[in-house]
């Protein structure tokens, strides 16, 4: 599959920016067995949302299959244990809803992916439930005005991969023990808010060649850089986060560019360290 090579060829490049970044520039909230439910408080989810949660709340479950292409709104009525991919969204304007169960995977080294959303518009992927143990949990490449709520991603590469994608809403989260859990290239109006990262080796979140792209209220902890922007991506606000326990920097613009040049804004993130000096409200 196309979109699995372009993935493969991306986490070597996202991996590239992270082995720079592990040097010193400056000198489980999840497991498997049960659900950590992060939702309290938190942004006024859009009527878009709200319209397909009540529309998946009201179906049946149903027995799903690995590596099913989902063409209606569906929810879970089982683990998924899975050595292919998880489900392959086939249809636009459906939701997936997790009801608690869990899609696992055959490890992160696999070219395997749990919910793929390609060039799939209007999806809702929600929970409680987890995706554990692929390439990427959701790979979203392509697709507009798709939403991931609720979700905990446990032990993937990348927990969730923007490509290509426009107008994502990725809100009330949890990404735990993932190499990366956010990462987006090429991508725009991605919202990403009130998440949960945690112990993710190489970053929270990192933006590739990606802009006007909103990170905002997330709490991030335990990674070698809790948010990465490179100097091609332009335009983003990066504002209002709780950022510690990073072992590498809290904020990094593109290794110290200063932010006039990439016109990144960075306002009210509660954190320590960052590259460049000053990005932190209260070091």
């Amino acid at each position: 599959m196309n979109n699995k090579l372009y993935l493969m060829t991306a986490i070597l490049a996202f991996a590239s920016v992270g082995a720079l970044l592990i040097q010193p520039t400056l000198a489980s909230a999840q497991t498997k067995s049960g659900i950590l439910d992060p939702t309290s408080g938190g942004s006024t989810s859009t009527a878009t949302k709200k319209s397909a949660t009540a529309a998946a709340t009201d179906l049946p479950a149903k027995s799903l299959s690995c590596g099913e292409v989902i063409k209606e709104s569906v929810k879970l009525s089982a683990n998924l244990d899975c050595k292919s991919d998880g489900l392959i969204v086939g249809a636009d304007g459906i939701t997936i809803d997790l009801n608690g169960h869990a899609i696992n995977g055959p490890g992160p080294k696999s070219s395997k992916i749990g919910i793929m959303l390609a060039t799939s518009s209007g999806v809702t992927i929600q929970g409680l439930g987890i995706i554990s143990g692929f390439q990427a949990g959701i790979l979203n490449t392509g697709g507009q005005d798709n939403n991931i709520v609720q979700v905990n991603f446990d032990g993937n590469q990348i927990a969730i991969f923007n490509t290509g994608a426009k107008n994502t809403d990725i809100e009330k989260n949890m990404m735990t023990s993932n190499d990366i859990g956010f990462a987006t290239h090429s991508s725009t109006g991605t919202t990403l808010t009130n998440n949960i990262f945690t112990d993710n080796t190489l970053a929270g979140a990192t933006l590739v060649n990606s802009g006007e792209n909103k990170v905002d209220t997330n709490i991030i902890q335990g990674s070698n850089n809790g948010i990465f922007v490179d100097g091609q991506s332009t335009s983003n606000k990066i504002t209002s986060n709780t950022l510690k326990g990073n072992t590498g920097v809290d904020l990094n613009n593109a290794n110290g560019l200063p932010i006039n040049i990439n016109k990144n804004v960075f306002t009210g993130n509660m954190c320590s360290t960052s590259v460049p000096d000053g990005l932190c409200s209260n070091p």
